[in-house]
């Protein structure tokens, strides 16, 4: 983290988190998920790990496979490399 003028130094990580929502709200997540791993560790901000072969495995055509995104998440290519292992490519 940049250091902080006037004397913001003595601000402990918490109250630094503030001041980085109100100064700069685009960087937060990111001041959020660096609190986060500081106090708790990297497991509770690290995205689990996806089988996309268990997936379809637990799917039918009465239980289709619903993918809800979050902004940068693309599944596409990992869908792909299924597809052509299953083959359900041309």
């Amino acid at each position: 983290m940049a250091q902080l003028p006037g004397g913001f130094e003595k601000l402990d990580k918490f109250q630094r988190l503030i001041v980085s929502r109100i100064l700069r709200n685009d960087r937060c997540i990111n001041s959020i998920k660096q609190y986060i791993m500081e106090k708790m560790g990297e497991y509770y901000v690290k995205s689990p790990l996806i089988m996309y072969e268990k997936i379809y495995a637990q799917s039918t055509e009465k239980t289709p496979i619903v993918f809800i995104l979050s902004p940068g998440a693309d599944p596409q290519g990992e869908l792909e490399i299924l597809g052509e292992e299953l083959g359900y490519r041309d």
